[in-house]
């Protein structure tokens, strides 16, 4: 693996080790797989290195005190982030994956409705909290999530991804919750 030293070093290597499948789950979709960062270890870390760099700080504080992570791919690195800032997790998943009293967020998807869930009590009225996934696209799944903060009397941190696909309207959407400057992805596609 070659020599990484800096943020543009690593999206460079990130644009090329990245593998896209055309025309999955289907036609005229062009499915950036995060398999491919996480087959090689030396670049899941740096994955992992550089997405610390992009968390919300000023000086040495973090300006989150919680995290938010999706079901499944959105656990991968926003695990490490968590440790990172020395910040509790909390998991976003599909009904029924949670056990205890949840708060549902519905939301629309391309093809219809879809629901996420985060266990009820985790999220206070004045916690700061980052929302983290592995790719931003249109913006609906971030959303709900920036919901469901709201509705805990919670604030949005900002939000934090792996791969943004810039083509379509995700960040425009998030724009709604936090200034575009607090929208940051490692890889803008």
């Amino acid at each position: 693996m070659e020599h990484i030293s800096t943020i543009e070093d690593c999206r460079k290597l990130l644009k090329k080790e990245i593998k896209t499948f055309p025309d999955w789950p289907e036609k005229g979709v062009n499915f950036k797989d995060v398999q491919s960062i996480l087959y090689k270890p030396e670049l899941a870390v740096l994955t992992s290195h550089y997405l610390q760099e992009l968390l919300p700080k000023q000086n040495t504080d973090y300006l989150f005190n919680k995290i938010l992570c999706f079901d499944a791919r959105g656990f991968l690195f926003g695990f490490d982030l968590a440790k990172a800032a020395k910040a509790p997790m909390i998991l976003a998943r599909k009904p029924g994956k949670l056990p205890g009293k949840v708060i549902t967020q519905t939301f629309k998807k391309e093809y219809g409705l879809d629901e996420i869930q985060v266990q009820d009590g985790l999220i206070k009225p004045g916690d700061k909290v980052l929302i983290h996934d592995d790719l931003l696209a249109t913006g609906g799944t971030a959303a709900a999530a920036a919901e469901i903060i709201l509705k805990c009397g919670a604030e949005i941190a900002g939000f934090n991804f792996i791969m943004d696909l810039s083509f379509l309207p995700g960040r425009k959407v998030l724009q709604k919750y936090v200034d575009n400057s607090n929208i940051k992805a490692l890889l803008i596609f």
